[in-house]
């Protein structure tokens, strides 16, 4: 859950603030502006998704918060991508980041590989005996 969680709150601004993304010749000044909000948001995010995995009093508590915050982060970006037709977007621009060996795009890869981090972390985090049935409870 770390990892996953460094994925989308370390990597995105090392390759978004530059030639790419924010500083990309063909966007515009509002454009960039939410980008660097994003950013910072989804950086903000992970900080305190990290302070819930490692730092937090009630373990179960901490692994649920983490999850749930990384659920949202990843969550928004396959939102994004998969209603990108309907608002004109793409995964990526002319001079962007290119695909992975020309099959797959990186974002899609990279992210993909975070969700599955992420969800198979939690499962793995989870307290015992979670999902199971206790003293006649569902």
């Amino acid at each position: 859950m770390t990892l996953a969680t460094l994925i989308y709150g370390v990597v995105p601004p090392i390759v978004d603030l530059g030639a790419t993304h924010v500083l990309h010749p063909d966007w515009t000044p509002h454009a960039r502006m939410h980008m660097v909000w994003l950013l910072a948001t989804m950086s903000s995010m992970s900080l305190l998704a990290l302070y819930f995995l490692w730092r937090h009093a009630d373990r179960s508590f901490g692994v649920l918060m983490g999850g749930l915050l990384g659920t949202c982060a990843l969550g928004g970006f396959f939102v994004s991508a998969a209603t990108a037709p309907l608002y004109g977007g793409s995964l990526s621009d002319k001079g962007g980041v290119p695909d992975v060996a020309g099959i797959i795009d990186a974002n899609l890869l990279g992210f993909g590989i975070a969700a599955a981090m992420l969800l198979v972390g939690w499962f793995l985090a989870r307290p015992k005996g979670a999902g199971r049935a206790t003293s006649g409870v569902a």
